[in-house]
């Protein structure tokens, strides 16, 4: 999205200079008009935008330690150890028949992975 606006930016630096040059600023009007649109939005949305959260290493090792003996979950297959892991990492699988194929999606909410152990054993 940063390279569109910086895109969107050059392009109205290249439509002034053409101005500048001698065009015939009424020539220009549609495509410069489009351009400011364009980078209104963009700037809209970058303003917008989520701001990306960054773990840190001590974090995701918390959060995998958090799941317990995933190993040994997976392994044994009980369907209460896997409920468990699959809760605790948000598991979402779409499967899609005539494909033949599932999406698979995990979301480790930190609040969530924390609370939850998965173990082994009985």
């Amino acid at each position: 999205m940063k390279q569109k606006l910086a895109d969107t930016e050059s392009r109205l630096s290249r439509f002034t200079a053409a101005i500048e040059a001698g065009v015939d600023p009424a020539a220009m009007v549609d495509a410069i008009n489009a351009a400011q649109n364009e980078r209104a939005a963009l700037r809209a949305e970058l303003e917008h935008a989520p701001t990306p959260s960054t773990l840190t290493d001590a974090e995701i090792h918390a959060m995998i330690d958090s799941l317990g003996d995933v190993g040994a979950a997976l392994h044994q297959g009980k369907p209460d150890h896997l409920a468990g892991l699959y809760a605790a990492v948000d598991l979402q699988v779409h499967y899609q028949h005539e494909d033949r194929a599932a999406d698979i999606k995990i979301h480790p909410a930190r609040s969530r992975v924390n609370s939850v152990r998965v173990r082994g054993g009985t």
